[in-house]
């Protein structure tokens, strides 16, 4: 027979389950901005009825419900919408390093100041070409101009070199950080693991705690590439290519298996680092290079004296009463500026021909950016610049016959000054073979610029790609107050009318055993 109590229990078993539903919807409510939470929910289940049918069971007919339970709270998630948004936020972290590393390169290789590198170079033609006017040493003041545009530019070459250079070592650091951070990441997530192990191996639920390494996975997917693997038995996390949390064990990551890092911040930093920040830098030592020594051809004119012991070019003539002397304008490829430049005559005595007009800083070859430097000696002497192509023989007994240099001719001046409009060879590793030394640096800007608004239409896509992925997940995941309020309003209402059941139970057995039997007393 049923017990007559029986009604008590059911409505307590009610308002019990009620009760943790309220709690939960608050626990939600209050949770509705806090970063990595996932809504919760209380998993309700009927109660084991209290007797199966039988032969041996009561003649009343089905079971005897014994009400309701919250078997769980359950944390609603789903690990698709987990991967994807931490496959697109490790993208977009990548594309946003990229961009900033892009605009700051373009930043120092593109300046567009007066003391920019494309104005110094423009301002270095002019000026040989207004020594070319002016020769003689009777006017030093357009040798100094060659001089000090010389200068400016191969401080420009030297400063960007300078600045790249720190670029990179700062990145370095940077990347050295975002390890440290990793590391940090792993630690706290594996000690989170080992918590959640502790309370689940008990039977119950560590949703809060889930939560929070959730959180910690995506921060660490801004970082770099991560895979989650998990079992009812294991939980593994992999970063780049390094298993760095295996159950209760973790591994932390080292430089090493920073190459295995295929996107998010590490691998951007490696990317604007290896990539990009050596690819200007070589663009800028080949540019320097090129500029001394690069093959390049002119033409010399006619009445140009060779110097002593300088092979005659191939197809040119010869004024016969001069072997040195061009009786026709001829072509020649000479080796860059230095080449050039030691063709020309100075204004010593006797006649001498010009020396190299750049050298390395450390005397090393070839040029780069960070070592090209005007020769010392012609800047301390003005009378070095190689401004002529004619001498002429100077007798005056007793003394022996020497080459002195015509100072009113500025034909070398003219020359370098014209190639400013002739095409270098920049070599096979060049964006291309064969330029003009300005038209090559536009090419390497507009590659640059390419690459920077590339690069941002990406982070502007990662963003939204990322966006969209986080909205999703927090479509399912996400807290929604309108919804917690209406479940409040429905969870009371259920608690009001278990109560009710209880109240009226009390009623019953109120009657039953105060109102019942008292004829014959």
């Amino acid at each position: 027979m049923r017990s007559t109590f029986h009604g008590l229990e059911l409505g307590k078993r009610g308002v019990i389950a009620q009760q943790v539903a309220l709690n939960t919807t608050g626990h939600n409510i209050s949770n509705v901005n806090t970063p990595g939470y996932s809504r919760q929910v209380a998993h309700m289940v009927a109660s084991r009825p209290l007797e199966y049918p039988s032969v041996t069971n009561t003649t009343a007919a089905g079971q005897l419900g014994m009400g309701v339970e919250v078997n769980a709270i359950q944390r609603i998630r789903d690990i698709y919408f987990d991967i994807e948004f931490r496959n697109q936020n490790s993208a977009m972290n990548e594309s946003k390093v990229i961009n900033e590393s892009l605009s700051n390169i373009e930043g120092i290789v593109n300046e567009p100041s007066d003391n920019g590198l494309a104005k110094n170079v423009t301002e270095f033609w002019k000026a040989w070409q207004v020594l070319s006017k002016n020769p003689s040493s009777e006017d030093l003041a357009a040798r100094s101009a060659v001089v000090q545009q010389a200068l400016a530019m191969t401080d420009s070459f030297n400063h960007m070199a300078s600045q790249l250079d720190t670029m990179s070592n700062n990145i370095t650091a940077r990347i050295d950080v975002k390890v440290s951070e990793a590391n940090s990441y792993v630690t706290e997530i594996s000690e989170l693991t080992k918590q959640i192990k502790h309370i689940e191996s008990g039977g119950d639920d560590a949703n809060d705690l889930r939560d929070k390494r959730d959180y910690l996975v995506d921060q660490l997917s801004q970082l770099g590439n991560v895979k989650v693997t998990e079992t009812s038995q294991t939980y593994q996390v992999t970063f780049g290519t390094t298993l760095v949390i295996d159950n209760m064990t973790s591994n932390p990551v080292t430089q090493a298996a920073v190459a295995g890092v295929t996107s998010g911040q590490i691998f951007g930093y490696v990317q604007s680092r290896d990539t990009f920040v050596a690819e200007y830098t070589k663009q800028l030592d080949l540019m320097a290079n090129t500029l001394a020594t690069g093959k390049i051809e002119v033409t010399l004119p006619a009445g140009t004296i060779l110097p002593k012991g300088m092979t005659v070019p191939a197809g040119a003539q010869i004024d016969p009463t001069n072997p040195r002397k061009l009786a026709a304008e001829a072509k020649i490829t000479v080796d860059g500026l230095n080449g050039l430049h030691k063709l020309g005559y100075t204004l010593e005595e006797p006649a001498a021909n010009g020396r190299d007009f750049f050298v390395t800083s450390d005397g090393s070859s070839p040029f780069t950016a960070a070592n090209i430097r005007v020769n010392p000696a012609i800047a301390q002497d003005l009378k070095l610049l190689a401004a002529s192509l004619r001498v002429q023989t100077v007798n005056n007994p007793p003394a022996p016959s020497m080459d002195k240099v015509i100072q009113s001719n500025g034909d070398m001046a003219l020359i370098i000054g014209g190639l400013s409009e002739k095409a270098f060879n920049f070599g096979a590793d060049a964006l291309t073979a064969s330029a003009s030394y300005g038209g090559y640096y536009e090419a390497v800007m507009s590659q640059l610029g390419i690459q920077t608004d590339h690069s941002k239409k990406m982070t502007e896509n990662g963003e939204l790609l990322t966006n969209h992925a986080d909205s999703l997940r927090q479509s399912i995941s996400g807290v929604s107050p309108d919804e917690e309020t209406a479940n409040l309003i429905k969870f009371q209402h259920a608690y009001t009318a278990s109560a009710r059941v209880i109240t009226v139970m009390d009623e019953l057995l109120e009657k039953l055993i105060n109102g019942t039997g008292v004829v014959g007393r």
